[in-house]
Formats: structure tokens, sequence, C-alpha cells
């Protein structure tokens, strides 16, 4: 009995042993794992010791489990445990900030400000990010209940389980990065154990380009961006920045290899840095990628290059010293002999304490960018500031629904300057982050804060279009007598109609095949204007419905200049659910395809 005794004892202290040096591999583990920002291994393991040790596990560590998750986008799981750690006796001032950002990413404004305010600390660039806060809670819950008129729409066609976003427009369509199509069967190869961010636990970012981007054109298709010169990095690449002529790549890209440098941070090989890469096209083929010179810097990171309207300046985001924050925007500007010139700090009048994003260029002399250090609903916020170089106005927040309690980064607008693009990873999406298309036929006006056109539509004054009038003062048209084969044409375009699905401007296959013909009438005969009127079914707000029939007049108009119709003959009236076909008013119940009938576009010649 007493040799058993000993046997169990010697088994228990084994035992305990085993158990603690395994406590001390897996904290090993999570803290290289945490200085390598490798935040999604990190939080696993430190919760799997919260799991084990309960409130004997430290604060700090408790501290960076939360912050894991956090960074991963996990924000509820985060919030809890802040919220388990200001319960400690032994915890930090900074608990309080950390929380109330959580809080606010999952908008719940009223608590993160409860939280912010117990936040007390003596550093200057804290008070400052506190009193932002702060104020931001107070903006965003006055935003929140008054948005713009504008619907973002998931879209299901390029979203996936991991992150995707667009990162810009060019002539054959849009450019993508993602780290959720590299299982696709794209250019000939699906990848079906692609390498992972041990950051994320996601596979590494890819550039993609996704052709034929019209809403409703069944021809779409997706494709890896030049995989001959980019697929060959085994780390991250984007996004890719093409200039207008798009003869020139600037392509950001990991440092490459398996050894990187020391960052100086513990036990850990270091953190892969970012770098701006260029290629340019010569006799139809990319020329090798090629590190920009003089704007990248060692030990730290340069990226999300993107180019002004004419190509003359080169902005692009950085950690390197000389900054105001975490990291800034920056510029650089072409030389004569086509080189970029020294880069310079974009001014603090656009940089903070914290981190600045993301920038793109939608509008000649503005720039949006996605940031932390502003007044704004949560995480990144998307901001829009007029100017150039070191020069700029206030930021503007773009307020909902563009910006949320969660990341939104990437406004992408399409050349009409009234569809766009951005990616949020806000509840409800499909993956990581997901890419979201709006459609705004006020959006220039909107933002620039004028009023809305839609009293002044363009509709030529003439005789022969019902309900307009000859500018005061000016003698009526003469009007010549017309052949019998231009009187057909104009009986048979006006006699047209185009139909839409729901909710949607999309033009459907068999619009543009009857459009194609209207371009032919109209280059027949270039002598004639046309109005298109396009109107709405009855559900839905009256104002919503007046902006969906402006989206289906230009979708109209888009189309029609696509196949060489000069715009200048081209006129517009939406008359959203006015005129309707049938009986389809408020309050009255209709099959789908009655209000089908008057979800439509019409045309009316003018000659």
């Amino acid at each position: 009995m007493i040799r058993c005794s000993l046997t169990l004892a010697l088994v228990m202290i084994l035992s305990a042993r085993l158990y603690s040096q395994e406590q001390k591999s897996v904290l090993r583990s999570a803290n290289e794992a945490y200085a390598r920002e490798e935040y999604a291994v990190a939080g696993a393991l430190y919760k799997r010791l919260a799991r084990s040790k309960g409130d004997k596990m430290p604060v700090d560590q408790w501290m960076r489990m939360a912050r894991c998750y956090q960074e991963i986008g996990d924000f509820k799981e985060a919030a809890d445990f802040y919220q388990h750690i200001i319960s400690r006796p032994d915890h930090p001032s900074s608990a309080y900030f950390a929380y109330g950002e959580a809080l606010r990413q999952l908008e719940q404004y009223d608590s993160a400000r409860q939280q912010y305010t117990q936040f007390t600390t003596g550093n200057t660039d804290s008070l400052q990010l506190k009193a932002v806060a702060l104020q931001s809670c107070d903006s965003a819950a006055i935003w929140a209940r008054h948005p713009a008129s504008v619907q973002l729409k998931a879209l299901k066609e390029l979203n996936t389980s991991g992150s995707d976003l667009v990162s810009g427009v060019v002539q054959r369509g849009l450019l993508l990065m993602s780290n959720g199509y590299r299982s696709l069967g794209l250019n000939g190869g699906a990848e079906a154990h692609p390498a992972t961010d041990k950051r994320t636990e996601q596979p590494y970012y890819k550039a993609y380009i996704y052709k034929q981007y019209s809403q409703g054109n069944a021809n779409m298709f997706l494709e890896e961006l030049v995989p001959a010169l980019l697929g060959k990095a085994d780390y991250h690449i984007g996004p890719v920045c093409l200039n207008r002529t798009e003869d020139t790549l600037y392509a950001t890209i990991n440092i490459q290899g398996k050894d990187i440098p020391y960052t100086g941070k513990g036990p850990v090989n270091g953190i892969r840095r970012l770098q701006i890469f260029q290629s340019v096209k010569k006799d139809g083929k990319w020329t090798p990628l090629v590190m920009l010179p003089g704007l990248n810097v060692a030990g730290y990171s340069s990226s999300h290059a993107v180019l002004n309207s004419n190509g003359s300046i080169l902005y692009f985001v950085s950690d390197r010293p000389g900054g105001y924050g975490q990291t800034d925007l920056w510029y650089c500007e072409k030389q004569a002999d086509g080189s970029w010139g020294q880069p310079v700090n974009c001014g603090d009048k656009v940089n903070t304490v914290a981190a600045e994003i993301f920038p793109t260029v939608n509008e000649e002399g503005i720039l949006y960018f996605s940031s932390k250090g502003y007044a704004g609903f949560g995480g990144y916020d998307i901001y829009r500031v007029k100017g150039s170089k070191a020069s700029w106005e206030v930021p503007v927040n773009m307020k909902a629904p563009f910006n949320s309690g969660a990341d939104d980064i990437g406004l992408i607008l399409k050349q009409n300057n009234y569809e766009g693009y951005l990616a949020s990873n806000k509840p409800g999406g499909m993956g990581r982050d997901d890419i979201y298309y709006f459609a705004d036929p006020n959006y220039i006006n909107r933002v620039n804060g004028n009023p809305s056109p839609y009293d002044e539509h363009k509709i030529p004054g003439n005789n022969n279009v019902p309900g307009t009038a000859t500018p005061g003062g000016q003698p009526a048209p003469v009007i010549r007598k017309h052949t019998a084969e231009e009187e057909e044409d104009k009986r048979q375009l006006e006699q047209l109609k185009f139909y839409y699905d729901y909710n949607s401007a999309s033009l459907l296959t068999e619009s543009r095949k009857v459009l194609d013909l209207v371009a032919g009438v109209l280059k027949r005969n270039p002598g004639w204007k046309m109005v298109i009127a396009s109107f709405a079914d009855s559900r839905g707000p009256d104002q919503y419905n007046t902006d969906l029939s402006a989206l289906r007049c230009y979708a109209v108009i888009d189309y029609l200049v696509s196949k060489g119709i000069d715009p200048k003959r081209l006129y517009y009236t939406n008359k959203g659910e006015q005129d309707p076909v049938n009986k389809c008013k408020d309050e009255v119940p209709c099959s789908e395809e009655e209000y089908k009938q008057n979800r439509r576009s019409e045309l009316k010649v003018s000659w």
C-alpha cells in the first residue's frame, strides 16, 4: 500500500511538471506569434491558456489575447475579454480605451463612451486619441440616424469566405486583391492548399482583374492579374495600381525569401515588410519587377501606391521615420526623366497620431483614404479630402452607409462618377472583408454639398418633346419634312421599352441587344437627339424610386456612349413612380410581372 502511494505521488508530481512545461511551451509560442503579429495563431494559443488558467493567467496575457481577436475582426469576442479584464483589480487603465474601441466597433456608442471616460494617461498622443474617441461616440450616434439615401449591396459574385476588395478601375474592368480566390481554377490552375498567413490564418493576397464589370453582363469573368509577372511571389501581393495608359504597373509585395530582417522583438525571426515594385510593358510584355528606387526604406513598409489623375503624383502609405503616427500618407512627384522624386509626408492636415491607409484617387484634386485618427464610427473610416501633395483642406467623414463601426476601406468610383465600391468587414458579410457596390445618381453633387439637380434634367427644348418648352425669347426651331424611312425609324424607337429586375439599374441582356440596334439608328441619323425616360414600380420610398429611375437613365446613356454615340445627343428624365402603365400604384397588390411592366425605360426622339 505504501509503495502504491509513493508511485501515485511520483506520477502526480511528474504530470504536474509535464503540464507546467506544456504551459510554458504554449505561452512561449503565443508570445512569439504575438511578436510576429501572427494574431490568429497567438489568439488561439492565449485562449487555450485562459481556458486552463482563468484568472491565474496574468492580465497582460489577457490584454494580448483580446487584442488578437480585435485585430482579426472578432469584435464581440474581444469585447467579452476586455469586459473580464476590467473586472480584475489588477487591470491597466489602457483596458478601458481598448474596451471602448471594441464597443465602438460593435456600434455600442453609449457603452463605449463610458469606457473611454475612465481611461487615464499622461501620454499626449493617447490623450488626443481619447478626445477623438469621445467625439466619435457623439458624432457617430447622430450620423447613424441620418444616413445618405444610398444602398450598399454586397457583391455575391465577388465575395468569398476570405478577404476581398476592389483596388482600382481599368479599361477592361476592376482591379481586385483577394485571398479567397486562390482555390478557384483561374488562369488554368487552382491551389488546393495555398500558403497561409499566420497573422489571420487566411491565404496570402493575390491581385486579380474582373473583366466586363458592367452590372448584369452575363460575360463577366475573373482571372489572376499578370500571373507570369506576379504569380511567383510567395507572400502578399496587392494592391496593384496601373497608370492611365496601362503600360506601367505598381505593386505592393511582401519581402520575399525565407530569411527576413530581424526586428529586435525577442526570439522571433522578424516581420515581413511591404515594398512597392514597378514593371513597365514594352513590346506587349511586362519587364521584371524592380523596387522603386528612393521610395522604399529598409526596415520600414511602403505600400498602397496610387496615382493622381494625370499620373504626375504618386501617393503611398509608410511607417518610416518623419511621420506623425503609426502609418502616414506620403507622396512623390514624377521628374522630367520619368523617375520619382524624394518622398514627402502629406502633412498633419491629413495624417494623425493613428494610422492612415489605403489612399485612392477618384476625382481630380480629391483624395480618399481610411483612418483611425479622426472622429468616426469605429475601426477604419473612409474620408474624402480636397487638395494635393502637402496642401489639404479638412478631411470629411463619408458617414453612413459608407462607414460603419467595422473597418471600411478603399472607396473606388467607376469613371461615370456615380457607381462605386468599397470593402468592409462589418457583420453580415460572407468573409473577413467583403466588397460592396453602390449606385448614387447624385453622388458628386452630394459629396460637394450641392443641391440635388433632379429638377433640372437635361431635356432639349423643342416642340417634339411633350412637356418641354423652347428657351425663353428664342424662336421655335424650324421643323423640316422627314423621309418615310426616318419616320419609321422614329416610330420604332419610340415603341421600345427596356425592363429591369426589382431594385436594379442593370441592363438585361435582351436590352443590350436592342440598344445595339438603337445605336445603329442614331449613327445613321447624326442630327437626332434622344430623351431617355425611366420609371420605377410603386414599391419603396418615393425619393428612393426617383433615384433608382435616374440610375436606369444613366445605364442606357452609358451603354449608348460605349457604342460611340456622342453624350451631347442624349438627355434624360427620371420619372420615379409616375405614369404606371397598369393599376400597380401604392398599396395595390400586383403580380411580379405586373410590377415589371412599370420598371422600364422609354425613348423619345428629338429632331
